[in-house]
């Protein structure tokens, strides 16, 4: 009981205004729950580097208003290398290549974003 009194009086949220919080950011709460459930997996294979990795890239994706609940934008980290896929628009997709190409530890960047315009492929690589 006690915690639950400390939590209410540092988080002077009420539980309706949660509530909303997590309707309003459901779209990112879901993403970030697939890549929890799948990082027991991963761990088990022995990619806990890209496995940080990527969540640094998603945590900084997310943090960002540019990308922060971009519909389409999938991430993936594999051997230092972050693929960015999906149908995203044009800004959003200059966004997400400048921040993952900021992260490091990645290598590079697979580009196998689309926008309306069309599929512009290309990959990066730290200069």
């Amino acid at each position: 009981m006690k915690l639950g009194k400390l939590a209410k009086g540092a988080l002077p949220i009420s539980r309706i205004g949660m509530a909303m919080w997590a309707w309003n950011n459901r779209d990112e709460l879901v993403k970030w729950g697939a890549f929890a459930a799948s990082a027991p997996g991963r761990l088990a294979e022995g990619e806990s580097g890209d496995l940080v990795l990527e969540a640094k890239l998603r945590a900084r994706l997310t943090a960002d208003s540019r990308t922060r609940g971009a519909d389409g934008l999938r991430v993936s980290v594999a051997k230092g290398v972050a693929t960015l896929n999906g149908k995203v628009d044009a800004d959003v997709r200059d966004a997400a290549l400048a921040i993952a190409t900021a992260v490091g530890g990645i290598d590079r960047v697979r580009d196998e974003m689309s926008t309306s315009g069309g599929r512009l492929g290309r990959v990066r690589g730290r200069s």
